[in-house]
């Protein structure tokens, strides 16, 4: 038997995998020993690689609608066909209606994404989007603004103090996060969790904060405010490294613990308790958490929040505590920002991008504002704001401009490693738009059902046949192809070089295998990508404290607690608690009578992955119907009982899940699964693979009301439902 190392992929890290082969078939998938990152870990995922790859209905070739949309009628074609097909329809569309025609929806890291704002970029169109809105990409985009990189390098192992906000680690990162905050509690590491729901992580937690879903930020404000009248922030810091603190103290002064209490539903003495602790037991550090971004109105300033948190108690590049610096000679490396060429557009294409005239920080304006203050760092010392995780069109305004053409006509997309109908908010919106488009093309692993209503859908590669760069600001680890592609699939550099050659980019895709841009990105260490395979990677030494010479990539050079990119752009310069459009404090009582129960969605679940795996049998078997989690308390009072179909109700619409009783939910809320489709169904019209059946999106909102006023973001927590048994 043949052994090949290789990765996963099959959501955000890349965890070293062996393939066991047997006369050229994978026959086994096992963690990677040797890997110098998770060590031979791998997680359920993980383990159904090989379902994935041989999967009987994996998309294996290009193939062309030739019914009509939704109808289910395709047709076998070449790539070369389909390419070329394609190429000229997009220019035709280009000449008539200008490039910003073209949008594209993003989703999670399945694609290089670099090669698509490459291709978006010389093509002249501005308006990738999708997910990113609601994905971390809102504290990327925030803390950048905040002190000049996000924190991605939360040194959990080292800490003394771990505060899990929002973040379901066990579920979400089990390879990754979640061993490292066990072996910190190992350490003796205090443990705090904030969360509405009783996690893994809560039961063992020293602090539990149930809070109530959406009033996070108050939260933040009333530990702010607690920390500085308390005389428990980091004081040389903050007189030295940062601007904007006595507008900050003033901000926060309302934010006694009676009020954060009253607000978010914890009691004050843990208020009290919890932010004594955070500030005393440094180093401290709070790790990236999803819920915080997901929240709708308050997610942004949440991002801020949290910032300005690791900032006043000095937990910001020191050891054990909140880094963003690249770390040695990882920062030599030629970045993904890098490969984009964002200046190969041009100013008036890019006042074009939709959403611009709402949410500059996330546009445009923004980016070239962080990237400026990029700039004036040293070269490799923080990574370069990369446009694809804080520079998008927003999707609302492309799905409006889609159907009604303005402020002008968008007529062709592109979806790669998404699937809008299920990612997106407001999914009769998203329908409408692909069904008015006049050209989409989707590249994809199976028949979606966004993908059923494509003109083209190409075949995708699954990662084990696709080499791919793990680059992060502590290390950099080759990833090898494993196998070799199985009948024509292919990666999205292949769909985007072989598109942009024939629209006239040539000289911009001068390599003709992705490993051959790995080889250039690395030329700066002096590395090619199969060198990198064979020394099993490039770990940097993080060097602490490098701002006292350097500064921050702020405009101010200083962590800045008021932002002046904020301020210089229309926004809240300082973090404003907002209470949610609809909660049980709504001003419109009619909200909570009608629906009383709080509703959150996108909570992470094991094996599923957003909205996959939901074909592969071993997945389902684990979860075979979709879920709505809710309290004892609360089933017996809508005469529920466990795996009954239950309608769930917003003020938007209507969906069914089944009922999963549990006391981890706290009586008053309700947590339903997310991204749920029926593969096994009929993909044609009406039915669609079930899309409209059990689809949380299509009780999420997109009205501007309920978005956060810098970004964008929509809400997929902090909602307000009713929940009836069927048939009743």
């Amino acid at each position: 038997m043949e052994v090949r190392r290789s990765y996963c992929g099959l959501c955000h890290p890349r965890c070293g995998t062996l393939l066991h082969i047997e006369d050229g078939k994978v026959v086994k998938v096992t963690g990677d020993p040797d890997h110098p990152i998770t060590r031979g870990a791998i997680c359920e995922r993980g383990r159904l690689m090989l379902d994935h790859i041989y999967h009987p209905d994996r998309l294996n070739y290009p193939l062309k609608r030739v019914g009509k949309r939704g109808e289910g009628r395709w047709e076998r074609v070449s790539w070369d066909q389909a390419l070329d097909e394609v190429a000229d329809k997009l220019r035709k569309l280009k000449d008539e209606f200008g490039p910003e025609t073209l949008t594209f929806t993003h989703g999670t890291k399945r694609t290089y994404h670099w090669d698509c704002r490459r291709f978006f970029n010389l093509f002249g169109s501005p308006n990738t989007c999708g997910v990113n809105t609601i994905c971390m990409c809102p504290s990327y985009a925030t803390e950048y603004a905040t002190y000049g990189g996000m924190v991605m390098g939360s040194e959990v192992m080292t800490a003394s103090c771990v505060v899990m906000w929002g973040c379901n680690a066990s579920k979400s990162s089990p390879v990754g996060m979640y061993p490292k905050v066990s072996k910190a509690r190992k350490n003796g590491a205090k443990l705090i969790v904030i969360d509405p729901r009783r996690t893994k992580e809560a039961e063992s937690a020293d602090l539990w904060l149930q809070i109530r879903p959406g009033t996070d930020l108050a939260l933040m404000l009333g530990w702010i405010r607690y920390i500085i009248e308390n005389d428990l922030h980091d004081k040389d810091f903050v007189a030295n490294w940062t601007v904007g603190f006595e507008e900050l103290w003033e901000a926060v002064d309302s934010y006694t613990l009676e009020k954060v209490a009253e607000i978010t539903s914890v009691p004050p003495e843990m208020v009290a308790e919890s932010a004594r602790m955070y500030a005393t037991s440094g180093p401290a550090v709070i790790p990236f958490g999803l819920g915080l971004d997901k929240q709708g109105v308050n997610s942004t300033q949440c991002a801020r929040g949290r910032a300005i948190l690791r900032a006043i108690t000095g937990n910001l590049e020191i050891e054990g505590g909140d880094g963003f610096s690249m770390a040695g000679e990882v920062g030599k490396i030629r970045d993904l920002e890098f490969l984009e060429l964002n200046d190969m557009i041009s100013g008036e294409q890019r006042a074009k991008q939709l959403g611009i005239d709402k949410y500059p920080f996330f546009g445009f304006p923004g980016w070239e504002m962080n990237s400026a203050a990029n700039k004036k760092l040293p070269h490799g010392y923080v990574a370069a704001p990369e446009a694809w995780h804080s520079n998008l069109a927003h999707a609302r305004e492309v799905m409006s401009a889609i159907t009604t053409g303005e402020p002008y006509p968008v007529t062709a997309a592109i979806t790669l490693a998404n699937n809008p109908l299920l990612a997106l908010p407001n999914t009769k919106q998203v329908f409408e738009a692909l069904q008015a488009l006049q050209l989409y093309v989707v590249m994809e692993y199976y028949m979606t059902p966004s993908a059923a209503m494509a003109d083209y859908v190409f075949p995708a590669a699954t990662t084990v046949e696709q080499p791919e760069l793990w680059l992060t600001s502590g290390f950099c680890v080759a990833c090898p192809q494993g196998i070799e592609r199985i009948e024509e699939r292919r990666s999205s550099y292949d769909f985007y070089r072989g598109l942009g050659v024939r629209l006239g980019q040539e000289e911009y895709w001068p390599w003709e295998t992705v490993e051959e841009v790995y080889d250039h990105c690395l030329e700066p260490v002096g590395l090619t990508f199969q060198q990198l395979a064979e020394q099993n990677g490039l770990l940097g030494k993080r060097e602490y404290r490098q701002y006292e010479n350097h500064g921050f990539g702020t405009p101010s050079g200083k962590v800045e607690l008021k932002s002046s990119i904020f301020e210089e752009l229309g926004a809240e310069p300082l973090p404003t608690y907002r209470e949610p459009i609809w909660s049980p404090e709504s001003r419109d009582s009619s909200i909570s009578d009608e629906y009383p129960i709080i509703l959150i969605t996108g909570s992470r679940f094991m094996p599923m992955y957003h909205s996959e795996q939901r074909q592969i049998e071993k997945a389902r078997k684990k979860i075979p119907d979709p879920l709505v989690s809710i309290h004892p308390d609360t089933a017996k009072e809508l005469g529920l009982a466990e795996g009954d179909w239950a309608v769930i109700s917003t003020p938007l619409g209507s969906i069914r899940q089944r009922v999963h009783v549990t006391d981890a939910i706290h009586p008053h809320m309700a947590d339903a699964q997310h991204s749920w489709w029926f593969p096994e169904r009929s993909d044609k019209l009406p039915e669609l693979f079930g899309v409209f059946e059990s689809n949380t999106n299509v009780l999420c909102p997109d009205a501007p009301e309920f978005c956060s006023p810098e970004i964008g973001s929509w809400p997929h927590s902090a909602l307000m439902c009713r929940i009836e048994k069927e048939g009743e």
